[in-house]
């Protein structure tokens, strides 16, 4: 036989004989390393443990209580009453017995004019009304004897009352050289100094009535029909003190441009401590209804972003019930949709899914602090 073809036909017989030896050996690998994951494995008992083992979240009860509903109207505080008042007559300041952010009383003298020739004229007055007393007397006596005419006494008759209204003028004008405050409250400026030439017409006092204030707010269309002349109102101010009072007025028709309509309340200020002018916002109740209050970190966004909270019922399954927020505060937030007396999640929400189930833990409010319950025995199996 040719050497050649003998040398080939060996290398074939090692070949096969090396390929067959590679195949036993992975055999007995992977033969090796079932037996050695068999022994590993857990025993049925361990995966029903990891099975029981669930998420803990604190929750609290859910209970409803009549809240108001109410509507916030953005506004600042406008003193009742503030008047220019203007001098009804020309002279020279004479004395201004008031300052400047003086508190004052209706008919305090603010501003005296000097009288100038009015003592003088006054004088020449009384003294024409005198005589044309004196005349229409006479002529009246005269008139009763038959020796004067009825035209002569109606001539003296007029001269008198002429007399008289040219007396009653210039006292009036002595008058006005007294400005007085009309009302009290507050000397808020004085534009004139002594000796200043005052024009009749010219603003003499800025004088602001604070015993009360007025607010102005607008309200949308679709909400004006709730709100009625004389409801009670609150308002509070961005200085953190509130005002109560009453709506006084209501527009009849509604804004050409923004379809709102003008609402004032008028707020008690009997200690007239607050100053006219500080941004406030006016609470105007709506309707009372049933609502209940939440912490602010209890509320989570639903997959359609929508907003409300997550509760554990009594599968202990999570649930999601979208609310609605009436109002909030410093002690959380008022909302409506939540069943009464559920377990609503306040810590762990943002952990657990709807259709999840957990281990709730309840907390329960104390006077002075917050109390955890203690869990059930069923759910400790961690």
């Amino acid at each position: 036989m040719n050497k050649s073809v003998i040398t080939a036909g060996i290398l074939v017989i090692v070949l096969v004989l090396w390929m067959a030896s590679g195949l036993f050996s992975d055999r007995g690998a992977a033969d090796a390393d079932s037996n050695e994951n068999t022994s590993q494995r857990p025993d049925s008992s361990d995966t029903s443990d990891d099975a029981e083992r669930l998420m803990k979240v604190e929750t609290r009860r859910a209970v409803a209580s009549p809240t108001t509903r109410t509507i916030t109207l953005q506004g600042q505080l406008e003193p009742i009453r503030r008047l220019h008042l203007t001098s009804q007559a020309s002279g020279v300041v004479e004395s201004l017995p008031q300052t400047r952010g003086q508190r004052i009383s209706k008919g305090d003298l603010l501003v005296k004019l000097e009288l100038g020739t009015l003592d003088s004229d006054l004088a020449e007055a009384n003294a024409q009304v005198a005589a044309a007393r004196s005349e229409q007397q006479a002529a009246a006596k005269l008139q009763e004897r038959g020796l004067q005419s009825q035209n002569a006494l109606t001539q003296a008759n007029a001269a008198l009352a002429g007399a008289v209204a040219t007396r009653n003028r210039i006292r009036q004008q002595i008058a006005h050289t007294e400005i007085l405050a009309p009302f009290s409250g507050i000397l808020n400026d004085s534009p004139v100094e002594i000796g200043m030439l005052v024009e009749r017409g010219a603003v003499v006092a800025d004088i602001i009535d604070n015993s009360k204030f007025k607010l102005t707010a607008t309200v949308a269309q679709q909400v004006i029909s709730r709100i009625s002349v004389g409801q009670s109102v609150e308002a509070k101010l961005i200085t953190g003190e509130s005002l109560t009072g009453t709506v006084t007025y209501i527009s009849s028709i509604a804004d050409a441009n923004t379809r709102s309509f003008s609402v004032e309340a008028e707020l008690d200020n009997s200690d007239q401590t607050l100053a006219a002018g500080i941004s406030a916002s006016l609470v105007v109740p709506l309707e009372s209804i049933d609502a209940t209050l939440v912490s602010p970190s209890a509320l989570s966004l639903g997959l359609d972003g929508a907003i409300g909270v997550k509760v554990v019922n009594d599968s202990s399954e999570v649930e999601f019930y979208t609310v609605g927020i009436i109002s909030t505060g410093g002690e959380g937030a008022w909302v409506t949709g939540v069943p009464d007396n559920s377990l609503v999640i306040t810590q762990g929400q943002g952990f657990v899914n709807a259709g999840e189930k957990v281990e709730s833990v309840e907390t329960i409010e104390t006077d002075n602090s917050v109390e955890a319950t203690e869990p059930d025995e069923s759910a400790e199996k961690q």
